[in-house]
This record gives C-alpha cells, structure tokens and sequence, in this order.
C-alpha cells in the first residue's frame, strides 16, 4: 500500500544507493534505502527530492526498509529565504521525530507551511506556528494564555519559561534585565492570539520558541542555523 511522503534528508549509501529519511503520516519518520538510487529511476527514486510531495511503497523491517516505488504527487520549488526555511524545517524533523510513529498532525502541518513558503507568506509567523504546533504534537507544548499554576497571563505582568513546565510568573518589581528566559505577559497574549505584527512581539516568540526546542534538540546546533547565519533576513537563528 501507498502512502504520501516528503523526503526530508537522503545521503549516499554503498556504491550506487541512497538512504533517504520520509515523513509519512501513518508511519511518521521511516528510513528507507533506494536501491540503484544514484544511478536513476530505479524504484522511482528519482523522485526522491527535497519538498516534493510522493506516493512511495516499501518492503521490509528494521531501522531500514527497501523502497519499492515512489512517485512525484507535486513540487514546492522553494528558493531564496524560502528554500533556507524548508531546510531548517526538514533538520527540525529529523532531529526530534522518532521512527515509525504515526504523526498525521506533524505531516498536515508541515504541508501547510511549505504551502505558505512556496506563496510567499511573512516567514516569521509561519516559522513560528509550525514550532509551536510540532511542540505540541510531540507533547512538549505549554499554553501560552495560563501559567504553570492555571493562572490567566496578566498583560502586566512578566514571566519566566521553565523547560517541560511552561510558563512561571514573576514576582512584582522584577525587571528583564536581558535574561533570555523572561517574557512580558503582553507578548505572551500577542502570540497566543496569533498577533506577530509588532516586532516585539516577534523577538519574544522566536526567543520563546528557541528556548523550547532547545530541551528537546540536546547540546548539538542546528546545522541549519549555523549554515545561515550569515544571511541576514532570516529568521530561524
């Protein structure tokens, strides 16, 4: 049976074969190898493409399976900031998805965002709603209108993020004097509604964002970031 997928990273295996890592609904993350994939079209693994939609089949158990069709469904032909932000989607996958478990949300999010790269949406709320959303379907979200104890987020007041644990408010009088990990309660409402107009507002959701995935992603840098950091309209460092 088919099933839809993206190819989210694919290295050189052997003398002419290909590892490439899928996200997959039904099956989450699934590492198949493509026989004669550097060769060509055996299998159709030249298909196998960065943000290209697929229909592909698989045979086999283990780490690895054996891909034994896939098929080109549509493209997303990223370029530009565009393409820099697919890639930095792609490693986020990679590095905090498990193999083989179901994640129907996480591929429906991912296919919306490089729908709103390819039309040229404001990358900042996209890049931001996409790690939020991954955050909570992988069960590491927090709510961003409530603190750790239920309490509404007061737009006065400021708050510390604790990692696993979510939101901590400040005592009256504190100040952010620069700590990354507090955040005024009117930033905090901005992105739970969704506002990331204000450039504020943006600063604090991709510091919030960052600290988030930070427990998750372990000590190693995102190569992602390190390779773009020198460009100077992205928004993903």
């Amino acid at each position: 049976m088919s099933e839809p997928a993206f190819v989210l990273h694919t290295r050189s295996f052997r003398e002419s074969s290909l590892i490439a890592e899928l996200l997959t609904p039904d099956h989450g993350r699934v590492g198949v190898v493509a026989r004669g994939g550097r060769r060509g079209r055996r299998g159709g693994a030249g298909a196998l493409q960065p943000f290209t939609l697929l229909q592909a089949e698989w045979t086999g158990r283990g780490e690895l399976r054996t891909l034994t069709q896939a098929e080109s469904e549509r493209a997303f032909p990223l370029a530009g900031d565009q393409l820099f932000a697919g890639l930095y989607l792609n490693e986020l996958l990679l590095r905090l998805l498990h193999r083989e478990g179901p994640q129907p949300e996480i591929f429906q999010s991912y296919l919306h965002t490089l729908d709103a790269l390819l039309a040229g949406a404001d990358l900042e709320p996209v890049l931001r709603r996409f790690e939020l959303h991954l955050l909570a379907d992988l069960g590491y979200g927090f709510a961003l209108d409530h603190d750790v104890h239920g309490q509404p987020i007061l737009s006065a007041g400021q708050y510390r993020f604790l990692a696993d644990e979510g939101l901590m408010p400040v005592a009256d009088g504190v100040r952010d004097g620069g700590e990354i990990s507090l955040f005024l309660g009117e930033h905090l409402l901005a992105l739970a509604a969704g506002a990331l107009d204000d450039t504020e507002v943006r600063r604090s959701a991709k510091r919030l964002t960052r600290l988030a995935l930070a427990s998750h992603l372990g000590g190693r840098p995102l190569r992602s970031r390190e390779l773009f950091r020198r460009q100077p309209s992205l928004v993903i460092d």
